[in-house]
Order: structure tokens, then sequence, then C-alpha cells
């Protein structure tokens, strides 16, 4: 078949989304919203609120691929602030990190969240190149 998804299914995922209390992608235009809706993710992560949905979708994951930076870092940082923004983003989207997310994302949506994954890990590692 030509697609692979209904048609209207992203706009019922991105609602479904809003409606748990996720930040949509395009709200998340500045790293401390998007670092909120981390910490709201994180704590959907640890109160199981997944499993009633059916599992994590791609759109309830907060993704930085719209902000200028995906590790927060701003030209008036120190080299000491870059260095620990770098550290923390590492840790955070690492792939091996994240096996215990990737447990719980619906099958039909993992390999996609794992890409986007790989994708936030390698511009990661080109900002890492862009400001050391």
């Amino acid at each position: 078949p030509r697609f692979t998804r209904t048609p209207g299914a992203h706009a019922a995922a991105a609602a479904a989304a809003a409606a748990r209390g996720a930040a949509r992608p395009e709200e998340i235009r500045t790293f401390p919203a998007f670092d909120a809706a981390w910490r709201a993710f994180e704590k959907r992560l640890q109160s199981d609120a997944f499993t009633a949905c059916g599992g994590i979708g791609l759109a309830d994951v907060p993704w930085p691929t719209k902000l200028p930076t995906v590790c927060g870092i701003e030209a008036a940082d120190s080299p000491k602030e870059r260095k620990q923004k770098f550290r923390a983003a590492v840790l955070r989207w690492h792939p091996d990190k994240w096996a215990h997310v990737l447990a719980r994302v619906k099958a039909e949506e993992k390999q996609q969240v794992v890409e986007q994954v790989q994708a936030v890990t390698r511009r990661i590692l080109e900002e890492r190149k862009k400001f050391s």
C-alpha cells in the first residue's frame, strides 16, 4: 500500500497527547519549554500513565529538534556551562539510555522513535564539534 497511516491519524495522536498533558511539538520553541516538557514526560513515565493508552507514541515524546540547539547551549555560556549541557544532553539522549523507554513504545512506532533518538544524538555530536 502506498499510505501506511489512516487520514487524520496524526491529528488524532496530537489531540490525544494534548489531552494527556503533553506539550505539542509546535509549542516547544525554547529550551526551558523543552526542559519543562521533558520533566513532565519523565513524570508520566514514572506514573505508568502510558499503560492505559497502549504505550508511548512518537507524539508523546518532547523532541528538541525544532530548537536552535538540542543541548540548550547559548552564546553567553562559559566553557564549563557548555560542557555540563553537553553531558546532560548525552545522558538524556544516548540510545543505550532509552532501553526502558523503548520497551514501552507502541510497536508500530518503535522504529520511528529509534530514528528520532538517533537524529537527536547526531545533532548533539554536531553541536559538540561546533561549540567546542
